[in-house]
């Protein structure tokens, strides 16, 4: 089910819409035992940027996108709970899709799409097994005001700007619920190795089922609550000193079976059925500071895309 909006509103005034939508749907949803408790509050935090830019110094297709999560549960927490209901994440991004070249397209390239998203997702741990379970709302669409407010960011800082056709050509205003499942499963190798498998099942703007693994390495991925990016499928983390400090690394990747897709509107383009995505990253914490770089390798979406593209991750995180 989808439905369009008229009324414009700003990128920022959308995005509180979205994760007061998402705080007020997890405190709705949260047991009455987990309200009473005094310890329950405010657990931690994470947030990573991409852009085609850090990675092959383009600004094409998947150009740019973000994700940011908000942790709230029983305080103290470095893991997810056994129970259900007990942890929620208010997990919001934005993302940002063009044509290569935003000045004069290429015949059959894709059109550019601003979508905003937003979700409250309960996790939970038993065992070796995590469980996300999200639900929420994605929009595209000239209204969400994500490309408006990305051609005012490249006027100020005098960067090249798409042109009236490709903003005027962006695929149209769409809401859509948003249903996202994962299961994961932990495999020690060492006390420093990691293995974790996990599948995937997604709906909203796009449609997909997705199974993938990561490698982990080092302490700075052995405990602690990790989010998974939409866009690159890099994880970040999200509660602070649930490690200790040093070098750690991942290496991961995903292959998706894709059932449909509101950025790719049939007949004018032909969705690729399978999408493989290769990524590695390298953390360094310092205790009170993190700081992480990942790339992605992300194949191509659409049967006239002519070739796969590489995009950066960053993730900074400190204390306050």
């Amino acid at each position: 089910m989808s439905v369009s909006f008229q009324r414009p509103l700003g990128f920022v005034l959308r995005l509180v819409v979205l994760i007061v939508l998402g705080l007020g749907g997890g405190l709705v949803a949260l047991p009455a035992r987990a309200q009473a408790d005094a310890g329950w509050g405010f657990v931690g935090w994470g947030a990573l940027s991409n852009n085609d830019f850090y990675g092959d110094r383009q600004d094409r297709w998947q150009t740019s996108s973000n994700s940011l999560s908000l942790l709230f549960g029983p305080k103290g927490l470095r893991s997810p709970p056994y129970e259900f209901g007990r942890l929620f994440e208010l997990r919001s991004g934005y993302q940002i899709i063009t044509p290569a070249n935003t000045a004069a397209p290429a015949a059959g390239d894709r059109r550019a799409a601003g979508v905003l998203r937003g979700a409250v997702h309960n996790r939970v741990m038993r065992g070796a097994w995590e469980f996300d379970l999200g639900l929420g709302v994605e929009a595209v669409g000239p209204n969400t005001g994500v490309l408006a407010f990305q051609d005012r960011l490249h006027a100020r800082l005098r960067s090249d700007r798409a042109s009236p056709a490709v903003l005027g050509a962006q695929i149209g205003n769409r809401i859509m619920p948003l249903l996202h499942g994962e299961v994961a499963y932990r495999w020690p190798v060492s006390d420093l190795v990691t293995v974790r498998n996990y599948a995937v099942v997604h709906a909203g703007l796009e449609g997909y089922a997705q199974i993938g693994f990561d490698l982990l390495i080092g302490n700075g991925f052995k405990n602690g609550i990790f989010a998974r990016d939409a866009v690159t499928g890099q994880i970040y983390g999200t509660v602070k000193r649930a490690n200790p400090p040093g070098l750690s690394g991942l290496i991961g990747m995903d292959v998706s079976r894709v059932f449909y897709s509101t950025y790719l509107p049939s007949p004018a383009y032909g969705v690729e059925p399978l999408r493989a995505r290769l990524r590695g990253g390298v953390m360094y914490d310092w205790g009170g500071f993190s700081v992480f770089y990942g790339a992605t390798y992300l194949s191509r979406e659409f049967t006239a895309q002519p070739q796969g593209q590489v995009v950066g991750s960053v993730q900074l995180r400190f204390s306050f």
